[in-house]
């Protein structure tokens, strides 16, 4: 598997919904990063996404 292959995956094992994998990809793209970079910037969507109604 390549990076972009790997980092599809990841998204999709955290939750992320297609079309924010999509959004990040392209910008994983455009701001050349590598897996390890991006993978360092993302993490399980529902961790980002809980306790939103308090803010």
């Amino acid at each position: 598997m390549d990076q972009k292959e790997l980092l599809n995956q990841l998204l999709r094992e955290y939750g992320y919904p297609q079309e924010v994998i999509n959004r990040f990809m392209e910008d994983t793209e455009t701001d050349g990063l590598t897996f390890e970079e991006a993978k360092k910037r993302i993490m399980p969507y529902k961790d980002i996404t809980a306790d939103r109604s308090q803010y």
